[in-house]
């Protein structure tokens, strides 16, 4: 699982303007950068593909601007291209009021990328990590989105595009801006904070060994990934530290540094575990990234000082950046159960509706044999798994052997509804029941976990379903435990049948989450009300 790209949230200065004035050499059409990205977007099958053009449909486009983009601002004009299904590519070019409009759409489709990559982890690694590796731009009013396999040929073409320059040499006769200042600017921050800078221990270009051995050692950075850097930093029992570093402006580069810069703060809140009013300065400790006012580098900031928020709102107006990207480093963990406290908090995403359903009139139907008084549709969902198991259960099987067969029943024969994919789509109810998985062999995770289930019942093996989550607590999930020989064990067959899915054999010694412990489903992005539960300890996956 990538979980280790950032929360992107971006946030600007309400009453300010610095949006520089535009000239292009041609006037593009949102059309003409569309099929540019899209040419040089690594895609070489573009079947599959359905394109919207907001001159065609604009409700369709403002629908699904505001439902997926969690967009508002005033836009002209747009085209989308992408695919649906099990497919994340995705490339838009959009065509703003203005060109602070398209700042503020560029930092919503920053984080439109992080929320895309929940819809397809664990389900089908390669899109997520195709979402993952996704590309942003914005140039004038132009802000543009590119998911594709090969994001930086997208957007070097759009960006060479709108430039004027050359497709081959994206970078034409632009100058790149060169005087970063990063010690003016680690100074205005320590003067910010009201520190005194003979207190403070400054690490900057006067030492360039001691300060690549810092970043290098404290950071986990290599020289190669930044460009120039000045520290200040406390001693003694002092937790403060403020860093200002230049770097290319690389929107993927900049996630990974900030998310390295993160980990050091959580290292840094266990070296001051008993330091009560130190911790609480790191607890609200952040990395931010802003892109320099030429858009050809960015300023990535460790703030670990009192009020960051308002520290890092400073230094965007010193800076002068389009706004700062920040991860949000507690979501999961600061409020977390102590019995659990390695696992990520689990609060209910609530995207779905994970209502179990009922199957105790299939259940009483098949203990008596008479399937008669049935509803059509609990009838429906009886015959088909009075069908499936008398096809694969035989007399003496152990409890075992049942659960192994009905496990790779699901596994073999039952797809994934990607309608829940796509934002513009409704997934019909049936995918998340039992109907779902035996009748019309498609389902969602909770329609996989509950066809489990009640086969499971119907074949006298204990097993219950757990409603829980995803994607660090925001998207919902469901799998199931079973109960072998007295001890509990954990299944996802959804996330099995998933691999099958994407290119797999979907056979056992290819299945990841079959009878694995509850610290397995924790370590591998699984969340749930951890108390409500069994827990899941032993290792022998159910063979005994």
């Amino acid at each position: 699982m990538l979980l280790s790209a950032a929360l992107l949230l971006g946030l600007l200065s309400a009453c300010r303007n610095r949006a520089p004035s535009v000239s292009f050499a041609k006037e593009w059409t949102v059309s003409e950068l569309a099929e540019l990205a899209l040419e040089h977007s690594g895609r070489e099958d573009q079947e599959g593909l359905e394109a919207i053009d907001a001159q065609m449909d604009r409700e369709w486009m403002t629908t699904y601007f505001e439902d997926a983009y969690d967009l508002q601002e005033p836009w002209e004009d747009a085209v989308v291209i992408r695919a649906t299904g099990a497919s994340a590519f995705e490339i838009a070019v959009l065509r703003m009021e203005d060109d602070s409009a398209a700042i503020r759409a560029a930092t919503a489709l920053m984080t439109y990328i992080f929320t895309r990559q929940g819809d397809f982890a664990g389900y089908a690694p390669a899109e997520e990590d195709m979402v993952a590796r996704g590309g942003i731009m914005q140039n004038g009013p132009f802000a543009a989105l590119f998911i594709c396999p090969d994001p930086d040929g997208a957007y070097d073409a759009v960006n060479a595009a709108l430039k004027g320059a050359s497709i081959s040499d994206p970078a034409g006769s632009i100058d790149v801006e060169s005087d970063a200042n990063v010690k003016g600017l680690r100074d205005f921050l320590v003067t910010y904070q009201g520190m005194d800078e003979a207190d403070l221990e400054l690490l900057d270009d006067s030492g360039p060994d001691a300060l690549s051995a810092y970043i290098e050692e404290n950071y986990g950075l290599s020289r190669d990934l930044w460009q120039e850097c000045a520290i200040a930093r406390g001693t003694g029992d002092s937790a403060f530290e403020v860093a200002v570093m230049r770097t290319g402006n690389d929107m993927m580069a900049g996630s990974s540094i900030r998310s390295k810069l993160n980990r050091y703060l959580d290292d840094r809140e266990s070296a001051f575990q008993n330091d009560t009013e130190q911790l609480a300065m790191l607890r609200q400790a952040m990395a931010i990234e802003g892109v320099s006012s030429s858009m050809e580098y960015s300023y990535i900031v460790l703030l670990a000082c009192e009020d960051a928020m308002d520290t890092a709102l400073a230094f965007e107006d010193e800076a002068e950046t389009w706004g700062f990207s920040y991860s949000d480093r507690h979501r999961t963990y600061e409020d977390a159960d102590s019995s659990y406290p390695n696992r990520c908090l689990f609060t209910p995403p609530n995207k779905d509706d994970m209502s179990i359903y009922d199957t105790s009139a299939v259940l009483a139907a098949w203990e008596k044999n008479d399937p008669s008084e049935l509803s059509s549709y609990d009838r429906d969902i009886y015959d088909q798994a009075q069908k499936t198991l008398g096809e694969m259960l035989r007399d003496g099987m152990s409890d075992y052997e049942k659960e192994l067969a009905v496990y790779n029943w699901v596994v073999q024969n039952v797809d994934y509804d990607w309608t829940h994919q796509d934002r513009m789509k409704t997934t019909p109810r049936e995918s998340f029941t039992p109907y779902g998985g035996l009748v019309n062999h498609t389902a969602v995770c909770l329609g996989y976990a509950t066809t489990f289930q009640l086969l499971m019942d119907l074949a006298g093996v204990e097993c219950i379903t757990v409603a829980g989550a995803a994607y660090s607590s925001r998207q919902d999930h469901g799998w199931n435990m079973v109960k072998l020989n007295g001890e509990w064990y954990c299944v996802d067959v959804t996330w099995d049948a998933n691999y099958r899915e994407q290119g797999g054999r979907g056979r056992q010694e290819d299945w990841d989450y079959f009878n694995v412990t509850s610290d397995y489903m924790a370590d591998t992005d699984h969340q749930w009300d951890y108390a409500s539960v069994p827990e899941a300890t032993a290792m022998d996956r159910g063979q005994g």
